[in-house]
């Protein structure tokens, strides 16, 4: 076992493995929950991306809870597979996030460019999802890679197109969010830990916590209208 992981805890005869990263997860799931309340209790004008935004917070939630606890907390009881369900709901997430995404600039596009990037965005992730169901070639990496693609190559530029083509201050906050993704993903990475108690695992998911807050407030801003006009 990695010498920097948290320490498993006994009560009684439950074995917890690595409790603190399991909190730290859960923290961002609690989080996601959170914006998946926030969504379905307003009541006001709602734009095409709001339903992709909601259902976003939704799977991001389930699946850091299934990170949490199938991931680390209960290892003892269960195989390494049930990861895959946490690394598949973080996927899902982010298709959901790139539609409503693609849904702000669909009218903005030329159609058959449109379609074709749309069809490629759903693309990988079909295909990424192929290869982590696969036994023969599941591996966090490409839960990783997903994570990239999405938010790099398609999520990112959707907003900075949009933001350059309408100053919607929803996609300038969600490109602030996603450079400030780098950091949790750099200390993932790099495995920059203070100690075994609260190690790289702990550090990354408190940040991403902090994330899912930024994103809560951006996608609130893109797709709950308060006017005729985004301002």
């Amino acid at each position: 076992m990695d010498e920097i992981l948290n320490p498993t805890i006994y009560l009684g005869n439950f074995e917890w493995r690595e409790p603190i990263t399991t909190l730290t997860d859960f923290m961002v799931a609690i989080v996601a929950s959170f914006g998946y309340y926030k969504f379905k209790s307003y009541k006001g004008i709602k734009s095409s991306s709001f339903t992709y935004f909601k259902f976003y917070f939704l799977c991001f939630a389930v699946g850091m809870t299934s990170a949490a606890w199938l991931g680390h907390g209960l290892q003892s009881y269960v195989g390494p597979e049930y990861k895959r369900i946490g690394w598949i709901c973080g996927a899902s997430a982010l298709l959901l996030l790139g539609i409503g995404s693609f849904e702000l600039i669909k009218t903005q596009f030329n159609k058959t460019v449109f379609k074709v990037l749309r069809v490629l965005f759903v693309g990988q992730y079909i295909s990424l999802t192929f290869l982590m169901l696969n036994p023969s070639t599941s591996d966090f990496i490409l839960a990783q890679l997903s994570s990239t693609i999405s938010l790099i190559l398609f999520i990112l530029p959707i907003h900075l197109y949009n933001y350059l083509k309408t100053k919607d201050l929803g996609s300038g906050y969600i490109l602030l969010t996603i450079f400030y993704s780098i950091i949790p993903g750099f200390i993932y990475n790099n495995q920059i830990s203070i100690n075994k108690w609260f190690n790289y695992h702990d550090i990354s998911h408190v940040l991403m916590a902090v994330f899912m807050l930024f994103m809560i407030v951006s996608t609130s801003k893109l797709s709950m209208i308060k006017t005729n006009e985004h301002k």
